[in-house]
């Protein structure tokens, strides 16, 4: 798969004034998972949903007074390809490290006590990253398994800890 993906690169120079739309553009390539080549050079695996967003962002930066365009791309080499491919990887890898961490945290805070209700809203946000990240996976980080196996030991020690506060005390009982 690695050496046949076909490539997006989006081209583009945006004025630094006014910030708002050079902000925006940056912030979706963030969201998107883009890698950048070099300063206004961004490269993503082609696709139905990257060709759009591209192609999106394209019109909003020449709207916004800059220059875009758009080229489809295929490395000359395999080692070029595997070396993209590898970077894409590397970026998530980074991310899941973050959210194994994150999720580790949470667990321990669980397992001793700590308040279940802000423990919660911890996990929603680290779950819904979570899933951001697993959308800009493109090729499959390794470590992701590793981030969805930590979540959930997480899940299952928060809910733990909500089972035993649930639960009633045997000497109130009438």
């Amino acid at each position: 798969m690695e050496n046949k993906t076909r490539w997006l690169i989006l081209i583009y120079r945006i004025p630094r004034e006014p910030s708002r739309p050079r902000v925006a553009v940056w912030r979706k390539l963030k969201v998107l998972g883009a890698l950048y080549l070099q300063d206004g050079v961004v490269a993503l695996p082609e696709d139905a949903v990257t060709r759009e967003q591209l192609e999106w962002l394209q019109l909003t930066i020449r709207e916004a007074g800059g220059e875009a365009s758009l080229w489809e791309a295929s490395p000359t080499t395999l080692a070029e390809g595997k070396k993209l491919v590898e970077a894409f990887r590397s970026s998530r890898q980074d991310a899941y490290t973050d959210i194994v961490a994150e999720a580790e945290r949470i667990r321990r805070k669980a397992e001793f006590g700590g308040d279940r209700v802000a423990l919660l809203d911890e996990l929603r946000k680290l779950e819904k990253e979570f899933r951001a990240e697993r959308r800009r996976d493109y090729f499959g980080s390794p470590t992701r398994k590793e981030a969805a196996a930590e979540l959930k030991k997480a899940r299952e020690a928060v809910r733990m800890d909500q089972s035993a506060a649930e639960e009633p005390d045997a000497g109130s009982a009438g």
